[in-house]
């Protein structure tokens, strides 16, 4: 019956009728704020990112598909606000921040909040590389941590230089998609920290 309902909203949705928006809206938006809100800790940005989805939802109504999960669509498309959200703000002051961490009380008022930030990543990210092969955890050490070139590396291991990129290349996806089940901003403290 509801996706009866639903299926209905879509197709009133896809004729531009508001009242249809209306609905979906209410049927949606407090899941995706808990969603967005559980990932980004901030009110302010779960209420603009439903906005945004719920804009782009509009936008793109004419085009909907009646089959398919709509909340599933919704919260991919929320998803993909945030992580767009995280990249933009990278250079923004305060993410600038998340880089240097330091016991510097000048920092400001979240100072702290950001070292327990920056700690929990820390302590997320010894855990997501003690799941990689052991091969894979030196050379991702070699060239994030300590700044070795693929060609110091091949050379130490007496491997290719292609070896050492595939093997840095799956090591840098199994980290992404392991931080990201901890908390979204931990994968952006990685792209930022690590970025290839």
């Amino acid at each position: 019956m509801e996706i009866d309902i639903l299926k209905s909203y879509i197709k009133e949705l896809r004729k531009g009728s508001h009242k249809a928006f209306n609905a979906i809206y209410d049927m949606y938006a407090d899941k995706l704020y808990g969603f967005v809100f559980a990932h980004t800790k901030s009110r302010e940005m779960a209420n603009d990112l439903v906005q945004e989805t719920f804009l782009k939802l509009w936008t793109m109504r004419e085009s909907l598909s009646v089959e398919g999960s709509l909340q599933a669509m919704l919260f991919t498309m929320s998803h993909h606000k945030m992580i767009d959200t995280f990249r933009a703000q990278i250079n923004k002051v305060e993410f600038e921040d998340y880089i240097e961490f330091s016991e510097n009380a000048d920092l400001g008022d979240n100072a702290i909040e950001k070292k327990i930030y920056y700690d929990d990543f820390l302590k997320a990210l010894k855990i997501c590389k003690s799941q990689l092969p052991h091969r894979q955890m030196e050379i991702f050490e070699m060239s994030r941590e300590n700044g070795k070139s693929i060609e110091e590396i091949a050379s130490e291991l007496k491997i290719s230089e292609q070896t050492v990129k595939n093997q840095l290349t799956s090591a840098m996806k199994t980290l992404r998609t392991e931080l990201v089940k901890y908390n979204l901003i931990f994968l952006v403290i990685f792209e930022i920290c690590y970025k290839a």
